[in-house]
């Protein structure tokens, strides 16, 4: 806002001088009249029409001068805001910058979180499918824990064969979804590091030079 108010400030000061100039720009030079034969009046004439002349030129001079030190004026004002345009845009660089890094570094935390919870479930799935199996080579032991039933032997360890094999697909179905989406974690999680590589040198150099400039 600070900028855009001086640019029109500039822009209305540039306008006005113009305006007030105009006139001195329109005005040309009186041209002297020819003498003529009859000089001795007109001799006598010749110093008062120099004098007049160089007032003339004096009254010309003074406005010129005027909108030359108006123009140095404002070129020394647009120079100055240019240079406050240019620290405007590498203050907004560094800040959009310093936000991205940020941002970056708490979503690659996030990210890094959900890979321990996604490896923490992988271990206990890793040992449910672990003990299914062991259960599954030992169906006389899981018949007795089971405990006296009405149906034959061979129907019941049918039974549990089917409900263990059951089981360990779930388990197996549950490891195949845990591994797809660790891995699009992990490639997410290297991307952000890299993105982070990158900024972190940007963010660091632009606060070591602000700090000197400041010092």
């Amino acid at each position: 806002m600070i900028v855009r108010s001086r640019l029109f400030t500039m822009r209305l000061s540039v306008t006005m001088l113009l305006v007030s100039f105009q006139p001195v720009l329109a005005h040309e030079p009186r041209q002297s009249e020819p003498s003529t034969p009859r000089a001795p009046r007109a001799a006598q004439k010749e110093p008062q029409r120099g004098q007049t002349n160089k007032q003339e030129q004096e009254a010309q001079s003074e406005p010129e001068e005027e909108m030359r030190r108006a123009i140095t004026h404002l070129t020394v004002e647009i120079n100055s805001l240019s240079a406050e345009v240019q620290q405007l845009r590498r203050v907004t660089e560094r800040n959009a910058q310093s936000m991205e890094l940020l941002l970056n570094e708490e979503r690659l935390s996030k990210v890094e979180d959900k890979i321990q919870a996604l490896t923490d479930q992988r271990s206990q799935l890793d040992a449910r499918e672990q003990e299914i199996q062991r259960r599954m080579r030992n169906i006389p032991a899981e018949m007795l824990v089971r405990g006296p039933v009405t149906l034959r032997r061979e129907e019941i360890e049918a039974a549990i064969k089917v409900e263990l094999q059951r089981a360990l697909d779930d388990v197996r179905s549950q490891q195949t979804s845990s591994q797809h989406r660790l891995a699009e974690l992990t490639a997410q999680a290297e991307r952000l590091r890299a993105r982070i590589v990158m900024l972190r040198p940007k963010v660091e150099q632009a606060e070591s030079k602000d700090e000197k400039q400041d010092q």
